[in-house]
């Protein structure tokens, strides 16, 4: 074991320490805040409902064909446009590098909330349908 660095007390020593951290000192500690979890919980929330919101169409694809008249590439187009849905990302990342994760969430989620929406408008002409 005469490598550098590979010693049992060398694999203890954290990866990511403060550039301001005595390395002889005691070990620099985070401190974990309520309000972190609950913005994971609710990012998490977000993320769990698009999916929800996404794979909307694969449970009822028969019904939604008898219904609506939807072929079955008229359905996995509708299910296509959620990956197409991720295109943006940019300004998403622009957004939160500039106003935080608080302003590009709400906005996702208005979007979200937006394109749920205008599904369940009903519609009777079979091309705006689509």
């Amino acid at each position: 074991m005469g490598a550098a660095g590979s010693s049992a007390e060398d694999e203890r020593e954290p990866l990511l320490a403060p550039p301001h951290a005595d390395p002889a000192g005691p070990p620099a500690h985070s401190r974990v805040y309520g309000r972190r979890w609950l913005v994971l919980s609710l990012f998490s929330l977000l993320a769990f409902m698009q999916g929800m919101v996404w794979n909307f169409w694969g449970p009822i694809q028969s019904s939604a064909a008898r219904a609506f008249g939807f072929t079955g590439s008229d359905i996995a187009l509708l299910v296509l446009w959620g990956p197409a849905g991720f295109g943006p990302w940019l300004l998403f990342m622009w957004l939160m590098d500039k106003k935080g994760l608080r302003a590009s969430l709400l906005l996702s989620a208005f979007f979200m909330l937006l394109g749920s929406a205008l599904r369940s408008i009903p519609l009777t002409e079979l091309p705006l349908r689509r």
